[in-house]
């Protein structure tokens, strides 16, 4: 049964180029929504995209991706549960997808949670993508090691996190965590950096945290891009509307799209040297 488990976790395995994994120190932070919107972004890219959600026991995407009661398609071929296809390039898979209500709390130990991760790889049929996306649960605990474990290759972590110093005490862990599995980091997203007043255009810190820079310098660290406090993120993510998208003549939607290009250039650059 295992050996069977794992043939088909590597069938699908060798349906993904790239693989990304988002990590964030604590919760609050923004992550799924980042995870979200690169997932958005690198499908308006042209590429073709997989979002999958491992955050358990607060799973988002699904209504961030607007996919809330909507039935896990069977694939007429394999007789598998699929992804829901959200465009013509992006499929999103969640745990929130197959629980009945949205607000049944998953109540599981460690062994049930990283035996579902597996098998939204083994049990599933997913397409040929360019790029998956794993949006982790806060921390370093057993669902972004089983991820990792189980991805085998992974192209990177995108972390992310909020200016302020206890938020960046748990950065040092996960920067620490991927060094240990030898996982690349592409870059840090800072989310919440400011708020911006509406009548004069002033920005003022929300956030009173130092410690970032200092952590970038010492760790060779990317700062993919900077986001302010917009009330249109909220919006956007209760309305299940990518932001990088319906927003897209705003600074921070402009800052997610860029760092979009960069994550690009990084992953892809190995398969292009010429450029």
């Amino acid at each position: 049964m295992e050996a069977n488990q794992e043939k088909e976790i590597q069938n699908t395995l060798a349906k993904i180029n790239h693989r990304i994994v988002l990590l964030s120190g604590k919760g609050g932070v923004g992550k799924s929504f980042i995870a979200t919107n690169l997932a958005y972004g690198l499908a308006l890219q042209g590429k073709t995209v997989g979002l999958l959600d491992v955050d358990i026991h607060g799973p988002s995407i699904a209504k961030l991706t607007n996919i809330e009661g909507k039935p896990i398609p069977i694939d007429p071929i394999s007789g598998k549960p699929t992804p829901i296809q959200v465009l013509s390039n992006l499929y999103v898979l969640t745990l929130a997808s197959i629980l009945k209500s949205d607000s049944a709390a998953v109540i599981w130990r460690g062994p049930m949670k990283l035996s579902l991760i597996r098998q939204f790889f083994s049990d599933f049929e997913w397409k040929e993508l360019d790029y998956l996306i794993v949006d982790c649960p806060p921390g370093t605990g057993d669902e972004p090691l089983t991820v990792i474990q189980t991805l085998g290759k992974v192209d990177g972590m995108v972390i992310v996190t909020t200016p302020q110093d206890l938020a960046l005490l748990d950065v040092k862990k996960t920067v620490d965590f991927a060094e240990k599995m030898n996982v690349p980091i592409l870059g840090v997203v800072e989310n919440m950096k400011y708020f911006r007043c509406p009548h004069c255009g002033q920005t003022t810190k929300i956030f009173n945290g130092n410690q970032l820079e200092e952590l970038i310098f010492q760790h060779s660290l990317d700062l993919l891009a900077e986001l302010e406090m917009d009330p249109d993120i909220s919006k956007s993510a209760d309305e299940g509307k990518p932001y990088i998208y319906f927003y897209n003549k705003k600074d921070s939607a402009k800052a997610l799209m860029e760092a979009v290009y960069k994550i690009v250039k990084k992953v892809e650059g190995n398969d292009n040297p010429e450029k």
